[in-house]
């Protein structure tokens, strides 16, 4: 029996909760959002045919991100713990109501982290369960696993790092947004299992910027996974209305584009059926029909070398303590620049080039 199942990128509105002044008018805004989000599930379960369901969710759409927030405020004022806060709770008894994979974003505070919080995409089964969580590793706006790499492998080892969920409707791993820059993380994901990729994201949309979304289709067909793309539509709150565009979309193992929402807004547009035996059955043919097999063709020994020998941003640079401030990433960017140029590997531009006014190393 042919292993199909229904797979929504939900569009939706990110209702930031920067301008709550206290934790409890901050969980009120994301209580709205739940509240929003169980009837766009109602509708797109109810259009399923019968099929497992997954739906994906966007990047800060419960929370927003930290703007003018110190770490501290932004851990009192927004951070859930996952599991273990009631507005993931409610989410998971919401997966299980509806029997569907819910796939989600938010920024969390783990005890075992304390003073410390991470960008975290999650998953939820048709059961309740958090089955995976994958924090951010690369990001300028939150702590990263890799900026306390030896303690974070200590207690959650190479898995915990590189999750990836081995379910019923195939492997699934997560990432969001701007990481879609950074081909090592998908392909990390998918050197450890990863079928599907889910990436919840609060992007630019159409405008293509940085080539996000060409990024899309390539991490797709570099990897041969499905991946599944869900950005906000708009972001009401401080910022302006269309900071985030929408155009969320699913593509195939080919980097083939499957169904995309085309516009901005709240939708449920980029919804189709994913054939897991498509995919499997190209990657395990070497050639022919399906073209290139890029799993196979990896030369992983030789790129390895080149890996072992990098040293660009710093591990363990909050080791010692947490992040205090953003300007301590910026200052740790600004010194990888100069290492680099010191090394050869960046070339500044010639002397007189720089915009009038604009410092090169940015501070």
């Amino acid at each position: 029996m042919a292993l199909l199942w229904k797979a929504t990128a939900m569009q939706t509105n990110n209702v930031i909760v920067n301008a709550a002044t206290s934790r409890e008018d901050a969980m009120a805004i994301v209580n709205k959002s739940i509240d929003r989000w169980e009837e766009l599930i109602k509708f797109s379960v109810g259009r399923g045919g019968g099929m497992k369901n997954l739906v994906l969710f966007p990047e800060f759409n419960l929370q927003g991100f930290p703007l003018w927030e110190t770490s501290e405020e932004w851990i009192k004022k927004a951070c859930f713990q996952i599991p273990g806060c009631p507005e993931i709770e409610r989410l998971q008894k919401i997966a299980h109501k509806y029997g569907i994979y819910l796939g989600a974003n938010g920024y969390e505070a783990p005890p075992e982290w304390p003073g410390r919080y991470f960008n975290c995409s999650f998953l939820i089964n048709p059961s309740g369960d958090v089955i995976l969580k994958y924090r951010r590793v690369s990001t300028a706006q939150a702590a990263s696993p890799h900026d306390v790499l030896d303690e974070y492998l200590d207690k959650h080892g190479v898995e915990g790092l590189w999750p990836v969920a081995k379910t019923e409707i195939g492997n699934i791993a997560m990432m969001p947004c701007g990481e879609i820059l950074w081909p090592e993380t998908a392909r990390c994901l998918t050197l450890r299992g990863a079928e599907i990729i889910l990436h919840p994201t609060s992007d630019h949309g159409t405008s293509d910027k940085m080539a996000w979304e060409s990024a899309k289709r390539v991490r797709a067909a570099e990897n041969m996974v499905y991946f599944i793309s869900a950005n906000a539509g708009k972001i009401i709150g401080v910022l302006p209305n269309d900071t985030h565009a929408g155009n969320s979309k699913i593509i195939d193992y080919q980097g083939q584009l499957m169904v995309e929402s085309g516009t901005n807004g709240e939708n449920a547009i980029a919804s189709t059926v994913i054939d897991m035996d498509a995919l499997r059955r190209a990657r395990c043919t070497p050639t022919g029909p399906f073209g290139v097999n890029r799993l196979a063709r990896l030369r992983s020994e030789a790129y390895a070398m080149v890996f072992n020998e990098a040293k660009f941003y710093p591990p363990n640079l909050f080791a010692n303590h947490p992040m205090d401030s953003k300007q301590r990433i910026q200052d740790a960017l600004i010194d990888v620049i100069k290492r680099k140029v010191d090394d050869g590997t960046m070339i500044p531009p010639s002397k007189g080039a720089a915009l009038q006014g604009f410092d090169l190393w940015g501070s």
